[in-house]
């Protein structure tokens, strides 16, 4: 069974856990739920550059 994949954003602490995968499909997407916090990246850099809150705006690096 895979672990609950529960996070917070670290600025306004919301919690950024999304709606539930499909049992039978978590396997493939290696958690148990969604995540709301939003993947920021350009073309040129081809890669995510960090991450952002949906609720508040605030930014953190991806490490």
């Amino acid at each position: 069974m895979l672990n609950d994949s529960l996070e917070y954003c670290p600025h306004c602490h919301t919690n950024l856990q999304g709606d539930a995968i499909p049992e039978e499909q978590q396997k493939s997407y290696n958690a148990t739920h969604f995540t709301r916090k939003i993947v920021m990246t350009t073309v040129a850099a081809d890669r995510i550059l960090y991450w952002q809150c949906p609720d508040c705006d605030g930014k953190w690096s991806i490490k």
